[in-house]
């Protein structure tokens, strides 16, 4: 396993088809390790460009400023226990609930579980719990639904869940948070170049070899101080709703702010 550290060279790897994720193991018969064979995360080649059509089909529903609307509402609603609760419950609700899922309150609990178990799989009766849970909430396939889009759904609510908590943690504990002549948009750009909320993610080179690419290291070919942002990734595979999660990371850091 190799480190790779500087972000032109990460980005070059992320935007390169020849370097693949590594795969979810597809004759698993565990739930929450069958839920990772399903998703796009964990496939390459048609598989998952079909899935991520469909995930950009599912994302393009989504109504960026009620996400924002719904965000702040939560958030003052949710202030009194704390931040680190916002973070972690407010992105999830509030995608969860545009997403069609019954009872939207009640799904960080069991996504902050899956969240736990999906970068690298394994035997979890919890986890296993987690996910049954979710797809029982999901809603029913309407017309035009696919047999995985409830599986989908629920990947976009644990990609959610990892990606936006970190960023809005990781914006509050910045140092210019404390500056209301600081624009929010402004802070949370400053923490995606500067302090990314997924810090790595793994590539298998076309020799084999496994790479871990660091979405935070220095980058040579950037004026000093100002290195690339990759922290929604590069390439076919990037992040593929980067508009909800800053659209919801913006209106909990504001709120949060003005508490």
């Amino acid at each position: 396993m190799t480190d790779v550290i500087d972000r032109h060279e990460v980005e070059r790897i992320l935007a390169d088809p020849a370097f693949r994720v590594p795969e979810a193991d597809a004759a698993t018969t565990r739930p929450a390790d069958r839920f990772r064979a399903r998703a796009s995360r964990f496939v390459n080649g048609a598989a998952h460009d079909a899935r991520r059509r469909r995930l950009e089909e599912l994302l393009a529903t989504l109504d960026s400023g009620a996400l924002a609307t719904a965000a702040a509402a939560r958030t003052r609603a949710m202030a009194p226990a704390g931040a680190d609760a916002v973070a972690v419950q407010v992105p999830v609700a509030c995608l969860a609930a545009q997403l069609g899922f019954a009872d939207a309150d009640s799904t960080p609990d069991p996504v902050a579980v899956l969240a736990d178990h999906y970068p690298a799989g394994g035997p979890s009766d919890a986890a296993d719990a987690a996910l049954v849970r979710l797809l029982t909430a999901a809603p029913p396939p309407g017309r035009g639904d696919r047999r995985d889009d409830a599986v989908l759904r629920v990947q976009l609510l644990v990609q959610a869940h990892v990606g936006t908590a970190a960023l809005i943690m990781n914006a509050l504990g910045h140092p210019a948070a404390a500056d209301p002549d600081v624009p929010t948009a402004e802070l949370l750009a400053t923490v995606l170049r500067d302090a990314p909320p997924v810090r790595t993610t793994r590539r298998i080179a076309p020799d084999d070899h496994e790479l871990v690419l660091h979405l935070g290291g220095p980058d040579r070919e950037a004026p000093a101080g100002r290195p690339r942002i990759i922290a929604f990734g590069a390439g076919a595979r990037a992040c593929p709703a980067p508009g909800p999660a800053l659209a919801i990371a913006v209106a909990v850091v504001d709120g949060l702010r003005a508490c």
